[in-house]
């Protein structure tokens, strides 16, 4: 009887013990596989290319345009064989404020290459001193204020792009110089996964 009773505790004991390597597995899978995508993927040295110079232009003293779709698409259509960053955000928005220093850091960085950088604003009913105000609590900006006049039509304009935008800000995409999307995401992300997107499709090579 002692006997059953000792392999009973045994076989619960041992599957106690096999649950508790399951989890301790799967966490330890979980954390090496968050450690190679940061150290692999977002934090890449700037892929060994020298980027040019930055002009640091600023743009604090520029007075707001406001862009119909037609005209965002214009400028969409001088952008031709460039790559564009396209960043979509409103005054509003506190993940917007939390992810500025990111995109206007990139913005100035790649002022003297082939990037191209469209920052709109789509908040309704937007006011250009508003905007200006919202800008200038940053400090210095390094991209053209630009806020959206109203949004019939922009969507349809971003799937013509090959864009699926829900709606949700903030909102990031990088376009190649062929209009293939190469990055697009809501919200937040690491500096670096942005910059070396760009700097993989400035410098392919």
């Amino acid at each position: 009887m002692n006997k059953i009773v000792d392999i009973n505790h045994y076989r619960k004991n041992n599957k106690k013990d096999s649950k508790k390597m399951l989890f301790l597995s799967i966490i330890i899978g979980l954390l090496v596989g968050l450690f190679l995508w940061k150290y692999f993927v977002e934090n890449i040295a700037n892929y060994d290319v020298k980027i040019p110079q930055s002009a640091n232009i600023k743009f604090n003293d520029k007075v707001p345009i406001g862009m119909t779709t037609a005209q965002v698409a214009v400028e969409f259509e001088n952008f031709d064989d460039k790559p564009v960053l396209l960043y979509i955000y409103t005054t509003w928005c506190g993940v917007c404020t939390k992810n500025f220093e990111v995109f206007n850091e990139i913005s100035r960085e790649f002022q003297s290459t082939d990037l191209k950088v469209m920052a709109l604003a789509i908040d309704r009913n937007l006011e250009p001193q508003k905007l200006t105000n919202y800008l200038n609590n940053f400090g210095d900006f390094y991209f053209p204020p630009r806020y959206l006049l109203f949004k019939d039509g922009f969507i349809d304009f971003l799937l013509k792009k090959n864009i699926k935008y829900s709606g949700h800000i903030p909102f990031t995409v990088l376009i190649n110089k062929s209009g293939e999307i190469i990055a697009k995401y809501t919200g937040v992300k690491n500096k670096s996964y942005l910059r070396n997107k760009i700097i993989k499709e400035l410098y392919p090579n």
